[in-house]
């Protein structure tokens, strides 16, 4: 069935809906921000750092962007269509998860550009929702109950945060290992139409981001200074600096590592990306030099990383070290990279390697 717009481009609508997640991600206040800003390409600018940077996180975890509805984002992930497909299921909530991580790198563009700061709202539920094509522009827009019940929810969520409804977190429940990465909790509760109960609502939030923060209240103050004595003492141990390598394959860590001991680094591996984070979230801020991710990984990989390190410690030195081809065009959204500093492309021999590794330690903080 084809429909007409008002702008005259043809709306046609597929006879089969799908059952998949959506999500919003809405920014806070920005009508009564942007009356403030007095110049339009400002304003247009404003605008375009936070829904473009928000649309490239979201591709990069496979999902389609539905539509820009003036200060909100509404994307949908096509995978999540089979309920038993866990990594569809995660990347729905890495997704927000890193997109919040963003936070600060957000700002910081607004920043340099003079712009007022961005606080944005994340809301992702699971339901059936109907596709159509806008066939002048190529593009696809989603209608349906979901995408309302998304929309009502991300009104529940506080600034700068994540809610999921009620069909998507009973969803989650089925994967153990959800419920032991993230942390859900009781939002509040919305009624729908002519439901009988009221529709419950959930925060989620990563656990590791909040590691640090949780940890360093079960110490009193003596021990957060025998802590940092320690750390002091594990620096001042090693003549060049501490440097934490993640990469899922064994022989390149044992390689990097051979060489970067040898040159006299002090070197943590690891090989799963998510004991990688967890073990940066509880280390002292000013602890590494240096951090080094492979792209390509298991449960987290490179990019997801480098968000979540940097929304712990937003100065963390962060070198990627890959074989992939496209590398250059994964990293290129992501802010403050640079190609000739910031990667290294696999395969590399040790003295271009530790060339590269000593110039970034060597750099003062921006």
């Amino acid at each position: 069935m084809a429909y007409r717009r008002e702008d005259d481009d043809e709306l046609s609508f597929s006879n089969a809906p799908i059952d998949c997640c959506v999500s919003i991600v809405d920014m806070v206040g920005s009508t009564r921000i942007t009356a403030n800003i007095e110049a339009s390409h400002k304003i247009a600018n404003y605008y375009s750092i936070f829904i473009n940077n928000m649309a490239t996180i979201g591709k990069k975890f496979g999902a389609l962007i539905s539509k820009f509805a003036g200060d909100s984002l509404v994307l949908y992930f096509p995978q999540t269509s089979n309920k038993n497909d866990k990594r569809a299921f995660k990347d729905v909530i890495e997704c927000g998860i890193t997109m919040l991580a963003a936070f600060n790198f957000i700002n910081s563009k607004m920043s340099k550009e003079g712009l007022p700061s961005v606080g944005y709202r994340i809301s992702s539920d699971y339901g059936r929702s109907d596709i159509a094509r806008l066939h002048r522009s190529n593009t696809y827009d989603l209608f349906g109950s979901t995408v309302n019940i998304c929309t009502e929810i991300n009104r529940i969520a506080t600034p700068n945060s994540m809610v999921i409804g009620d069909n998507l977190y009973q969803i989650i429940k089925t994967f153990p290992s959800f419920l032991e990465d993230y942390l859900y909790k009781l939002a509040g509760e919305h009624s729908i139409g002519d439901l009988k109960r009221a529709y419950p609502i959930y925060s989620v939030a990563s656990k590791y981001t909040q590691l640090r923060q949780d940890q360093l209240m079960k110490y009193d103050t003596e021990s957060i200074n025998r802590f940092k004595g320690n750390v002091t003492l594990i620096r001042n141990s090693s003549r060049s600096g501490n440097i934490l390598l993640v990469d899922d394959d064994s022989d390149i860590l044992l390689t990097y590592k051979s060489f970067l001991e040898v040159e006299g680094y002090n070197v943590d591996t690891f090989s799963n990306p998510e004991s990688a984070l967890k073990h940066f979230a509880q280390t002292d801020s000013s602890y590494y030099d240096l951090v080094l991710l492979d792209i390509r990984m298991p449960r987290l990989n490179g990019l997801q990383l480098f968000y979540r390190m940097k929304s712990i410690e937003m100065d963390t030195k962060i070198i990627f070290v890959s074989a992939l081809e496209a590398a250059d065009e994964l990293l290129s959204m992501l802010p403050g990279i640079k190609f000739d500093k910031h990667i290294i492309k696999k395969p590399i021999g040790r003295e271009p390697f530790l060339e590269r590794i000593n110039t970034m330690i060597s750099e003062p903080l921006a």
